[in-house]
């Protein structure tokens, strides 16, 4: 069975029961941390997909909208890190979970997406890598998080349907 084979989200009576390879679980393991240092060193142009601007023809609106906000995503992000970090062994999943998932899993590819330069309007320049590229584990890592992304999402979706 390959690896894509494998439910890593299943609808259990009314949670989804997380069931993640090893290699996931790893992978997971390593990124996490990492999305956590971006947030709070806060500086990393990356992030700026996580929030961009709601009033870019206003500056003072803006920034008042940020200060209101800001500490507030911040604190639910790393909240949202917490529970997928401590769920990737297997834990199932209430709505709040499944949503703290959805967010952790969205952020990375946020991010990664900020640094593939994929716009999500235009073109898709992962299209154009080379085998030699340094990007290709950047990509590689992308379209994992969608792939994983999309089967809670279906998962979640299929058990609220029952």
């Amino acid at each position: 069975m390959s690896i894509f084979g494998h439910r890593r989200f299943r609808w259990v009576g009314n949670v989804v029961r997380v069931d993640l390879p090893a290699d996931d679980q790893d992978l997971l393991r390593t990124v996490l941390p990492q999305l956590r240092e971006m947030l709070m060193a806060a500086d990393d142009p990356a992030l700026h997909r996580l929030s961009p601007p709601t009033r870019p023809d206003d500056d003072e609106a803006e920034a008042a909208y940020r200060d209101m906000v800001d500490d507030d995503l911040l604190v639910q992000r790393l909240e949202a890190i917490e529970v997928v970090e401590q769920g990737i062994d297997g834990i199932d999943l209430d709505e709040i979970g499944i949503t703290a998932w959805m967010q952790s899993l969205n952020a990375l590819r946020l991010v990664l997406a900020a640094r593939l330069d994929i716009d999500i309007l235009g073109h898709d320049p992962i299209e154009d890598l080379d085998d030699e590229d340094p990007l290709i584990p950047i990509a590689a890592l992308y379209e994992w998080l969608g792939f994983l992304l999309g089967s809670l999402v279906d998962e979640a979706m299929n058990g609220f349907d029952d």
